[in-house]
């Protein structure tokens, strides 16, 4: 007998395609992440006769050691006293003078090398007179342009953290929240390196971006899928929504309108049990399982209302994310959530508290295509997204948290995607809703998030 799957009328149409072209109007770009400073240091030396090495950066600190002219310094770090004047007696260096480490004034010490690590700009940027957005803007970097950094600076009293820098024969200061070590703005393999890969993730590796538009590198058939086992759902609940997998045990969500539950599988794909309908749950987008709260979070779909569910003792609760959200997945190796989002994937906390972290940017298929589940694990996002048909033209989108790169893009020919989880082999299960048929599956995929390292 055929399921019932009430895909509904003009009502409905007339919202899914507001909501497809919502979503492909531009997406937000955001920096991609913060990088904390390195161990670069300049070396010097003391240009004066008896200098005091203090225990902080004021001359009413305490004096640790005597220097003497011509003394030898590391130094790690420039503090700035004004936030408007960059003259020399407005600035410390912390510093080590033999095993003495303290602060020296400026216009005491004569720099004869700076640091030289490459570096690149995660956005477009100023740089300045000095480490605080109060000094003058000299001039500006576009994002992926690369610049030496000399050396850590800091305005005295702030936690931000800046780099003395060099661009061409140009110096100035920018803030480290925009600066990436390295030459590239992504993580990139020698040709070596991805020799010994496969095919699937030489594709995927060998031109990371920060997003624009989609980029198909690969496709997912019966050619080199396998099929897992086949799910069934549970009285009414028919209709696959998502999938979360603990290790040991799949929970899969149907939904609809005919009715909510969520069963769990085995490994092996033997149906253990399900929960009690709960038709608060209404049209779900997604699940997964967090395993510091031991909780299953249930999205919607570009609401800031959610569900929980408790695998234990079966009940339901409520909770909120700050921002609207829809498909999400938690990753052990981030120990973060990542919920699709209409402006890009969302990073939060996975204590309980949705804290929010970042913003992804995405990349963009056109229009009719709109977000399915959002699925992570190992370091990596895979979103899927489906289009005006999507029994046949599907997309599971990679990207890779380290460096906020987006990898490539793979084309599914089983189904609707609605999940994506990995498994603790490495290798990417997807959940496929086949769109009308009794039966729906899960399949293995060639993709293994190890290679991807």
């Amino acid at each position: 007998m055929k399921k019932k799957r009430n895909y509904a009328g003009k009502t409905v149409i007339i919202i899914l395609a507001a909501a497809m072209i919502f979503t492909a109007l531009p997406l937000l770009n955001v920096p991609a992440f913060t990088s904390e400073a390195k161990a670069i240091t300049a070396s010097g030396k003391i240009n004066d006769s008896e200098v005091n090495l203090r225990k902080s950066a004021t001359t009413g600190s305490e004096s640790v050691r005597v220097l003497n002219k011509g003394t030898k310094l590391t130094i790690h770090k420039e503090i700035f006293t004004s936030a408007t004047s960059s003259a020399a007696a407005k600035r410390w260096y912390k510093v080590t003078a033999g095993k003495k480490e303290g602060y020296v004034r400026a216009d005491f010490v004569d720099v004869s090398k700076y640091g030289k690590t490459t570096a690149v700009a995660t956005d477009y940027l100023n740089y300045r007179k000095g480490p605080a957005t109060t000094f003058k803007v000299l001039g500006t970097i576009d994002k992926g342009d690369q610049m030496k950094l000399q050396l850590p600076a800091q305005l005295s009293g702030s936690t931000n953290s800046w780099y003395r820098v060099k661009i061409g024969n140009k110096t100035g200061y920018v803030s480290a929240d925009y600066v990436k070590i390295g030459k590239s703005l992504f993580i990139t393999k020698s040709a070596k390196e991805l020799a010994k890969k496969s095919e699937l993730a030489r594709a995927l590796l060998s031109n990371p971006t920060d997003g624009g538009k989609a980029r198909v590198v690969y496709t997912f058939d019966t050619s080199n899928c396998s099929m897992m086992f086949p799910i069934q759902g549970y009285k009414n609940a028919k209709v696959p929504q998502g999938m979360t997998f603990t290790g040991s045990e799949y929970y899969v969500l149907y939904g609809m309108e005919a009715g909510q539950a969520i069963v769990t599988y085995s490994a092996q794909g033997e149906r253990l049990r399900a929960s009690k309908f709960s038709f608060c749950i209404g049209h779900p987008n997604g699940i997964t399982w967090d395993p510091l709260t031991n909780l299953c979070y249930i999205f919607k779909g570009n609401t800031t209302k959610i569900y929980t569910w408790n695998p234990v003792t079966g009940k339901f609760g409520k909770s909120r994310t700050p921002y609207s959200s829809s498909g999400v997945g938690y990753d052990s190796k981030t120990k973060l959530l990542y919920a699709s989002s209409r402006t890009g994937i969302r990073t939060y906390s996975a204590d309980g508290s949705f804290t929010h972290h970042k913003l992804f940017s995405r990349c963009s298929h056109g229009f009719f295509h709109y977000p399915q589940d959002c699925g992570a694990g190992g370091g990596f996002i895979f979103h899927g997204i489906s289009g005006a048909n999507k029994k046949t033209t599907n997309y599971l989108d990679i990207y890779r948290v380290a460096d906020n790169a987006y990898l490539g893009s793979i084309q599914i020919s089983l189904g609707e995607i609605e999940s994506a989880v990995v498994g603790s082999d490495g290798y990417v299960r997807l959940l496929i809703n086949t769109m009308g048929e009794d039966t729906d599956y899960i399949w293995k995929t060639p993709l293994n998030v190890k290679e991807l390292k």
